[in-house]
């Protein structure tokens, strides 16, 4: 019992894709389970609460104790909530290390990283999602993995030991709010099945069947068509005013060389998980104002803050937007640290390096970032076409030894 009671745990949800599992009562049968683990000391949801299938719960949430992070969508179908839920989960492993257990509901294979990261920090991990592609992804990264499919049956148990793991099981026929991991493997098998091309309607009507709230603009995508045409395995085509998808056709070594050895689809790809500095001339100024600032904050919030101000005040055209995704840059680049003030207090810093040092750090990082995505990704990785992309003086040799080309 006296270790249970040591254990203090941060609960983080990615509500836009657990709408169901917060349907059926799943945030109480969580806080029940985890409450005979430890003491639960942060509580967060994330979503546009805006939205109806959010906002209806917003009572039933806000009565478990949680904060209701609202995570607006600057950009019609672009998903902002993981990212902020990401930057908050690391920073607060990192600014709180007597946080010692982090629960992470989600159903975004995205996440995956995140998850490695904090058992890296020697952090107890619960994953809560779907039987899914990032299920089987995090298992080896996790203390324990909760499956909402099943959450009402499992949660409501009375046995709260730790027991062996279970064989995934098949997804509902309904009711379940799919992945898109999920949903583009019930598409394929679908397509693998039929031996001519199917109506795309009929395809989303199978997903329907599966679940009945599923809607491509869940995942980013105007319509139907584009969520097909985005999958690289399926071939989209048109006969008359009708789009039928098949299996695409043996993947040509050339198209691909195309689309994935260039510094443009490079800079494509880092933009779309966040880790491409936007504008080179205005980091550098943001890191500046950053390493200058005095001000005593005791939490990354109150520095962003006081940054934002700073870099306002020298600059007008600088947004908080800017400085918001500068600041999270930093953080991935390892800078941001604590140190005691004045009388004990800790406050926020961010490391002071030369331009020079802090403009290669950051190239390595994007150099390391591509070398990940290429082990999950068809990319040709060549030196000259990173060169491009980089802020600092760093050759063309030395990206030639990090990539191994």
């Amino acid at each position: 019992m006296s270790h249970q009671k040591a254990n203090r745990i941060a609960v983080f949800v990615d509500a836009e894709n657990v709408t169901n599992w917060i349907k059926h009562d799943g945030v109480r049968l969580l806080m029940q389970e985890l409450n005979q683990l430890g003491q639960i000391i942060i509580r967060r949801a994330y979503g546009v609460w805006s939205k109806p299938n959010l906002a209806m719960h917003q009572a039933a949430i806000n009565q478990a104790g949680f904060e209701l992070i609202h995570c607006y969508h600057p950009v019609t179908g672009k998903n902002t909530a993981d990212i902020q839920m990401t930057v908050d989960v690391i920073e607060c492993a990192w600014q709180l290390p007597n946080i010692s257990c982090f629960v992470l509901v989600t159903g975004d294979s995205d996440f995956t990283p995140v998850f490695r990261r904090l058992r890296e920090m020697d952090k107890d991990v619960i994953g809560v999602g779907q039987h899914s592609t990032l299920s089987e992804c995090v298992q080896t990264s996790c203390t324990r993995f909760i499956y909402t499919d099943d959450v009402i049956k499992t949660l409501a148990s009375n046995d709260v030991l730790p027991q062996a793991p279970q064989a995934p099981q098949p997804l509902p026929n309904s009711q379940s709010t799919l992945t898109r991991a999920k949903a583009d493997e019930l598409v394929i098998a679908h397509l693998k099945a039929s031996p001519t091309p199917i109506n795309v309607s009929q395809i989303k009507t199978l997903l329907k069947q599966n679940a009945t709230d599923f809607d491509e603009k869940h995942y980013g995508f105007k319509t139907f068509t584009d969520y097909l045409k985005a999958n690289n395995a399926i071939e989209v085509s048109k006969s008359g005013t009708v789009n039928f998808a098949s299996l695409a056709k043996t993947i040509q070594p050339t198209e691909k060389t195309e689309v994935v050895a260039n510094a443009e689809s490079y800079k494509a790809l880092l933009k779309k998980y966040n880790t491409l500095p936007d504008n080179a001339d205005t980091l550098k100024k943001i890191y500046k104002h950053a390493i200058a600032l005095k001000d005593i904050c005791s939490d990354p919030a109150q520095f962003r803050t006081a940054l934002f101000d700073l870099c306002h005040k020298a600059d007008p055209s600088i947004s908080k937007t800017t400085v918001n995704k500068a600041f999270a840059f930093f953080i991935v680049m390892g800078l941001v640290h604590t140190e005691k003030a004045k009388g004990g207090v800790d406050a926020v810093r961010v490391k002071k390096m030369t331009l020079k040092d802090f403009l290669l750090k950051s190239d390595k990082l994007v150099i390391a970032k591509l070398l990940e995505l290429g082990k999950t990704q068809a990319l040709d990785l060549k030196a000259k076409e990173i060169k491009k992309l980089t802020l600092s003086t760093i050759s063309k040799d030395s990206i030639k030894k990090m990539i191994g080309e």
